[in-house]
């Protein structure tokens, strides 16, 4: 006898599996004048001036889209954020001896923050035997200040990122995507780059950007 599951519980492992998901891509466009078939070769950035995050992205990014025979080299080892801003043509003539096509450009352009408290147990204060009439603010804050309630607080982050591909020739956009990622207190980032650079390199494979 085989069991099934009611439409309660599929939805509540629905829930369940989507909660894994820490990034989400909101929406896509793709050049219309751009003739069909995948890039060549194309190198990654991602902007950020941190030490850390810059190599740890283009790394990820680079696995992703090379894992179906793609050919794709990282910027980070080649070029400088300052180096690339002092001189855009002589970066891109760069990339295009190191055989690149077109450059996928990774950049943050919204961030959010949220603090959610919930109160675990009830209020408790200690009352005092000649009561509350004669203090004055101090006293009541002080009071105030002991008491035993305790309460949990989540924080969490909410990323907008924009990655966009370029035609290193013309400089033209030929295809982006923004995303959108939950950064949740505690949580391990390598998980959440692994998970933004699968996502978006499974939309430029889609749309026919990447092998």
């Amino acid at each position: 006898m085989k069991n099934k599951l009611s439409p309660f519980s599929a939805a509540a492992l629905a829930v369940l599996l989507c909660s894994c998901a820490t990034t989400s891509v909101e929406k896509t466009w793709k050049s219309p004048d751009r003739a069909e078939g995948p890039v060549q070769k194309l190198a990654v950035l991602a902007v950020s001036d941190d030490s850390m995050v810059r190599p740890g992205l283009e790394n990820r990014f680079a696995r992703d889209i090379r894992n179906r025979g793609q050919a794709v080299i990282t910027t980070v080892a080649l070029l400088s954020l300052p180096e690339i801003k002092a001189d855009k043509a002589a970066a891109a003539a760069l990339l295009r001896q190191e055989g690149a096509d077109s450059i996928l450009i990774v950049r943050l352009v919204d961030k959010s923050a949220y603090d959610r408290q919930v109160r675990a147990t009830p209020a408790a204060f200690v009352p005092m035997a000649t009561g509350y009439a004669d203090y004055g603010w101090s006293g009541y804050y002080d009071v105030a200040f002991m008491e035993m309630g305790v309460t949990y607080s989540t924080l969490r982050d909410y990323l907008v990122l924009d990655s966009s591909l370029f035609d290193l020739k013309n400089g033209q956009r030929l295809w982006s995507a923004l995303t959108q990622t939950t950064l949740k207190e505690g949580a391990d980032r390598l998980v959440v780059a692994d998970d933004l650079a699968a996502k978006v390199a499974a939309a430029l494979r889609k749309d026919g950007m990447i092998r």
